[in-house]
């Protein structure tokens, strides 16, 4: 389907989006983007592109079926948010309701700090309400939890965390030779010549082992490497090895302080939302082609 109208959006995508937020509760996470929404429904409504502006009326239509429902639940359109965690303009009106501040009408002049505050708030009360599944199974049933894509990642490393392969699938050719690459060539991922070949599949005393570790005296450069065959669930878990990494080399070497960074190599490029989810992290990202 090329063409839609908003309307059409928000009669076929609640259910999905809160399909989507049931998920983000069940794994702890902190919100679902707007993106990620987006992507979802292009996928089950066979829409060719949506805009993620346009998710935001989604967001409403969601929040006002469950509050037809349940007039006290939490606003968990505040959920829903950009890739910094924040929800659009859109939701001010329902915090400004909800807490008779009509301030927050006006969400694009209330503070990044007041902001968080109140999501933050808000998340505690949406984590404790316990009829989230009742008021979707109201709502919409449960077509579109059955419905909905599962994560799964596509790279194949074969290694356990402590680096040893124990009997699971053998580390793909794509990625041992794009490790190799990596390792011989610190200049072309934005190390300087000095940093010389990097250590493949080196050890933390975690027992976990990272792709390739460059060290340079007191500087160190933790880089996760995920080849052709990774998706975006591959790059979204390379993110957070990376964080985990680059934390527990800092901690080796505690009271000594020591500089450590962390880089993701991938060989198609991140999208808007792993892009800000990296940055935001401190998490540098390279693409190269290395396996044609």
């Amino acid at each position: 389907m090329a063409n839609y109208t908003v309307d059409q959006l928000c009669d076929d995508g609640p259910p999905f989006a809160m399909a989507m937020l049931l998920e983000c509760l069940r794994a702890r996470e902190s919100f679902v983007t707007y993106g990620a929404i987006r992507d979802e429904l292009e996928y089950q409504l066979g829409i060719d592109t949506i805009f993620p502006t346009q998710i935001g009326f989604v967001a409403g239509t969601l929040m006002n079926q469950i509050l037809e429902v349940d007039p006290k639940a939490p606003l968990i359109n505040a959920l829903i948010t950009r890739p910094d965690g924040l929800p659009g303009k859109g939701v001010g009106g329902y915090f400004a309701k909800k807490y008779r501040n009509k301030r927050y009408r006006e969400w694009d002049d209330v503070s990044i700090n007041k902001k968080r505050e109140l999501v933050d708030k808000e998340r505690i009360k949406i984590l404790r309400y316990g009829n989230w599944e009742r008021l979707n199974k109201k709502l919409f049933g449960t077509t579109a939890q059955a419905k909905l894509r599962k994560p799964k990642g596509s790279e194949v490393d074969g290694f356990s965390p402590n680096g040893k392969n124990y009997g699971g699938p053998a580390e793909s050719d794509e990625h041992k030779k794009l490790k190799g690459w990596v390792a011989a060539h610190p200049y072309e991922v934005g190390l300087r010549r000095s940093f010389g070949k990097g250590e493949i599949e080196a050890l933390l005393l975690s027992g976990d082992s990272v792709d390739v570790l460059f060290s340079d005296g007191n500087d160190f450069v933790t880089v996760e490497v995920k080849s052709c065959r990774s998706n975006d669930e591959d790059f979204r878990r390379g993110i957070y090895q990376c964080v985990k990494y680059r934390k527990v080399k800092e901690a080796e070497h505690l009271p000594n302080t020591v500089n450590v960074r962390a880089v993701l190599v991938t060989e198609r490029g991140l999208n808007s939302d792993l892009k800000a989810r990296a940055r935001l992290l401190n998490v540098r990202f390279k693409c190269v082609f290395v396996n044609k």
